[in-house]
């Protein structure tokens, strides 16, 4: 038999051929997996469509016209001429009242407004002049602190100069603080034991000043008398004179003396001079003067620091009274006060006059509530009578602020309920918003899933309330049971549009994915949105027609990246 031989070259072409195969599919393998890799999506081209736009949402329906008689008072019913269920026309009379005991109330409420009204003009005027008098003071305080300082200067001087044994050797701490925080105080020695007396003599200051400002309305006067008294006070001490007794009864003829001399104007005290001197001999008799002047220095200088010090202490506390006058804080309550009581007096007298004629029917309808019985008295927790006009019926629903605007009166409403569809439009947008602060997120998501006012339903949603009338009625639509309603709120026709899927929104707006060719990527894109349906949204800005963008984009997709397109 005859041996084949196999040529070393078909061999090594074999060979070649195999290695080639393994390692294409080696590569085969790793471009697959490197595109297994890539994220994979579908794309939808940017077009153009037609929205139809409407808002829905579900509400309750009421009948169209509704009139609650409540008495809001204690009241005597006379006779009530209807029951639940009765039905009224127009005018007829449906209950009255005996309204006699309202008189004393009404009495009573008029004086008490009277009284109040009186308060508010006399603190109104009090402030105005409180005002004045600060001004005033204020003046003074600055003109005796530059004065005090002055003395404060001139009795250190002084004091330095002496060498007589008989006579201090240091002026003790003296220091006047005003109650709204400045001080003036010389730095001296024995200052502890004068800083005490010093408490004292403010605070015995303080009950004299208060006395002092009785006298009289006007801070000018009321400073003149301070000076009299001040100056009579420490010149007395200077003397050597401690006893409470006899400065008091100097003081009181000085301050009649300047009655007297017209150097104090009588003409705005409250009282006549002899009781005015009365009431600053009485003031001044109960400070203890003894204790108080122990520790003070018995030179001339000394004399004119002490009475400017004194004079400064009673005008801080003439500052801190009229400070509190010319705040707001008293006009406010009385004003308060007045306008409490006119309410509680125009209503208790709208209440009167509205039972006096008795109830009377406002429209055709039906007696759906009576709480009145003939004889007895009301509560104020009494039902009384409601009347409905049964034949017109209303839905009202709620809208976010999202979908608030969109709506306008007079827009056509399909109005649906379990037995059927009605027909129906906007008569009324409430003019505001009732419930907390609203969520335009929310009902933007909401909307984009056909669903209108998300963020009223929320704890914190606000809405805004909507009627729609019902054209129409049966009787299968029912007082107090939910309806559907879809608001036509827009037509728009051949205008730029992507899919709601394609969207991805958040609190800084809008976005889609847009897809370029050429680099195989696509970028998150902002967009400015317009109208909108359940499935699509208007585009005004952001993509052009032609464009590609990402279908189902996932909220953890990063902003720009590449992908593989899906077949």
């Amino acid at each position: 038999m005859a041996t084949v031989r196999k040529s070393k070259r078909k061999v090594i072409i074999i060979s070649v051929i195999a290695v080639i195969i393994v390692l294409a599919a080696a590569a085969g393998i790793a471009v697959a997996a490197v595109q297994n890799s890539i994220t994979q999506v579908s794309l939808h081209t940017v077009s153009t469509s037609d929205i139809y736009e409407t808002v829905n949402a579900t509400g309750e329906v009421s009948s169209g016209a509704v009139k609650e008689y409540k008495v809001g008072s204690v009241a005597t019913v006379k006779e009530v001429f209807v029951k639940t269920g009765d039905e009224v026309k127009q005018g007829d009379l449906i209950a009255t009242f005996d309204t006699s005991n309202f008189d004393s109330e009404i009495t009573k409420l008029q004086a008490s407004y009277k009284q109040a009204k009186a308060g508010y003009n006399e603190a109104v005027e009090s402030q105005k002049a409180a005002k004045k008098n600060l001004a005033q003071v204020q003046k003074q305080i600055a003109e005796l602190e530059k004065k005090n300082s002055e003395l404060e200067q001139e009795v250190s001087k002084n004091i330095s100069t002496m060498t007589s044994p008989s006579l201090p050797t240091g002026l003790p701490s003296v220091s006047v603080t005003n109650p709204t925080g400045s001080s003036n105080t010389n730095n001296n020695t024995d200052e502890d034991t004068y800083d005490e007396s010093m408490q004292d003599l403010i605070a015995a200051i303080n009950d004299l000043t208060s006395a002092i400002n009785r006298l009289s309305g006007n801070a000018e006067v009321n400073g003149q008398i301070a000076d009299v008294v001040m100056n009579t006070v420490a010149d007395e001490i200077q003397k050597g004179n401690s006893s409470s007794e006899s400065i008091a009864e100097k003081s009181a003829q000085a301050v009649r003396s300047a009655i007297d001399k017209g150097n104090i104007n009588s003409s705005n005290l409250l009282e006549d001079g002899d009781d005015a001197a009365q009431i600053i001999q009485n003031a001044v008799g109960n400070i203890d003067w003894n204790d108080i002047s122990s520790s003070i220095p018995g030179n001339a200088g000394s004399a004119a620091l002490l009475s400017n010090q004194l004079m400064l202490t009673a005008y801080y506390a003439q500052e801190q009274l009229y400070s509190s006058m010319a705040s707001d804080s008293i006009v406010n309550a009385k004003k308060e006060l007045m306008n409490t009581t006119k309410q509680a007096l125009d209503m208790l007298q709208e209440t009167k006059q509205e039972l006096a004629g008795g109830w009377t029917a406002a429209f055709d309808g039906t007696i759906t509530e009576c709480d009145l019985y003939a004889g007895e008295q009301t509560s104020l927790l009494s039902g009384g009578i409601t009347l409905q006009n049964m034949g017109n019926k209303v839905v009202t629903i709620s809208l976010g602020e999202y979908d608030i605007h969109k709506v306008k009166v007079g827009m056509p409403v399909k109005i649906t309920t379990a037995y059927g569809e009605y027909k129906g439009s906007v008569i009324s947008k409430a003019p505001v918003a009732t419930g907390g602060g609203g969520s335009s997120i929310l009902d933007s998501v909401g909307s984009t899933m056909g669903i209108s006012g998300l963020s009223s339903l929320t704890q914190s949603g606000a809405g805004v309330e909507v009627q729609i009338s019902v054209e129409n009625p049966d009787e299968f639509i029912v007082i107090g049971f939910d309806a559907d309603v879809e608001i036509d709120v827009g037509e728009h026709l051949g205008i730029t549009t992507v899919p709601s899927q394609a969207m991805i929104l958040d609190k800084t707006g809008s976005y889609v994915f847009v897809y370029d060719e050429e680099e195989e990527t696509v970028t998150k894109t902002l967009i400015e949105t317009g109208a909108s349906s359940v499935s699509e949204y208007e585009v005004k800005s952001g993509v052009d027609l032609g464009d590609r963008i990402v279908l189902a984009p996932q909220s953890t997709f990063e902003d720009s990246f590449k992908v593989r397109i899906k077949e």
